[in-house]
């Protein structure tokens, strides 16, 4: 694991408690730049001379207020043409391939859940309300192991756009100071929501700026309320830009916050960024775990019908080969084929079936029996396609298994166990 990301923040992601936070920095690439949203609002809207020579001088002047005031002009001049013309903007001058590589690593790491302010249409989620409320706070938690997370086109976390979603009927994205204030108190059921997450999840703040004063009482709020301390793990971490180690000091001491910092190259180079998004992903993704725990090693799997594991396999050889390709897969049939090829060759792990030979006994029963009459080593992992009585598990652990595996998430999260790092 690279050594700049925290075990504390991994351990946490990897146990389901862990949330992300992003904001506007992580689509930067892909979003116009505020000028240049503003200018295209502006050319969609019928503004009269007036109003339209001054909101040119407050873009022009470039100053946050100014800004701030031009798209609180915007939003009352276009009224419920607002949200559709935003959309167009972003569809037109966005660039979502800018930033493909960064949502793939998102979706990949196992957060319980994903909140961000960005309402541009490049993270996919739920708008808030009940629903989504629901969904995050009521909902079991998400494990590492999960499916969700394995491929590459997974859909990673459940996603709540915090400000709104450009399109979605009957919410309007929150885009003025105006709509800023409408969230926070027309709405008490948004900060409830927030304070829940922020009380009982460690949060990791992905391209934010810390400029919201309600997120920064938020976290105020939760660092009272729990009495953090110096020697206390933080309560969130941050990627972010330049820290030295003094502000980094200092941040989780008096903040709670641990920093992750990359070197901007004095503000020429962002990629520190995605290289910290990485090693957050290599060290928490089930893919990449799994990967990791096989690189090097043999497998045998045992199964009378292969087109049952054809699956677990494939994933199994693709992650071994995202870690280098030095692992290797064999296939055999049934318990006799793999004591007979266990006799001349050196297995690190056999992955064996509970479903019946033709003996009428199960698969992996059989040839744990044969291993141990043959004196036979390896580490031997059961999987079983429904899930199996107290007693044939007890069976199985008696006769050497480590483990009797139901479907491939739990199989995946033994082989994590078994090769864990001391």
């Amino acid at each position: 694991m690279d050594d700049s990301i925290p075990q504390h923040l991994v351990s946490q992601i990897i146990e389901g408690r862990c949330v992300a936070f992003v904001g506007a920095g992580f689509a930067a690439p892909a979003v116009p730049a505020w000028k240049m949203l503003l200018r295209g609002l502006g050319q969609r809207a019928q503004l009269d001379d007036a109003t339209a020579a001054w909101l040119t001088s407050l873009v022009d002047n470039g100053g946050s207020r100014d800004l701030e005031a031009a798209a609180q002009i915007l939003h009352t001049a276009m009224g419920d043409g607002f949200d559709p013309a935003l959309a167009e903007v972003l569809a037109e001058d966005g660039h979502p391939e800018a930033i493909a590589e960064r949502r793939q690593l998102l979706a990949g790491i196992p957060f319980d859940a994903i909140m961000t302010t960005n309402f541009d249409p490049f993270l996919v989620g739920d708008v808030p309300g009940p629903d989504a409320y629901q969904r995050i706070l009521r909902d079991p938690p998400h494990r590492w192991w999960e499916p969700r997370y394995w491929s590459d086109d997974a859909p990673g976390a459940p996603v709540v756009k915090l400000h709104g979603e450009v399109g979605p009927v009957g919410d309007s994205v929150v885009f003025t100071q105006r709509d800023y204030r409408e969230r926070l108190y027309s709405s008490p059921a948004y900060m409830t929501f927030l304070r829940s997450l922020f009380a009982t999840n460690t949060i990791l703040f992905l391209g934010v700026s810390f400029t919201d004063a309600y997120l920064n009482e938020l976290r105020s709020e939760v660092l009272a309320m729990i009495d953090q301390r110096d020697e206390d793990p933080p309560v969130a971490y941050a990627v972010l830009p330049d820290v030295a180690e003094h502000q980094a000091r200092y941040l989780h001491s008096h903040e709670g916050l641990g920093a992750i910092s990359f070197d901007t190259a004095g503000g020429t180079d962002w990629g520190g960024f995605d290289r910290v998004l990485r090693a957050i992903h290599d060290a928490t993704n089930p893919r990449a775990q799994i990967g990791a725990a096989l690189d090097g090693r043999t497998v045998l799997w045992v199964d009378s019908s292969p087109e049952d594991t054809a699956y677990g396999r494939r994933v199994l050889a693709d992650a071994a080969a995202d870690s280098g390709g030095r692992s290797r897969m064999v296939q055999v049939g049934s318990a006799t084929e793999a004591a007979a090829w266990l006799r001349d060759h050196d297995a690190d792990l056999v992955i064996a079936d509970w479903a019946a030979g033709c003996d009428g006994l199960p698969v992996a029963e059989t040839l744990l029996r044969t291993m141990r009459a043959e004196d036979a080593r390896a580490i031997v992992v059961v999987l079983a396609q429904e899930p199996v009585s107290a007693e044939d598990r007890h069976r199985a652990l008696a006769l050497g298994a480590t483990e009797v595996a139901h479907g491939w998430g739990e199989l995946f999260r033994e082989l994590a166990r078994v090769y864990a790092p001391v």
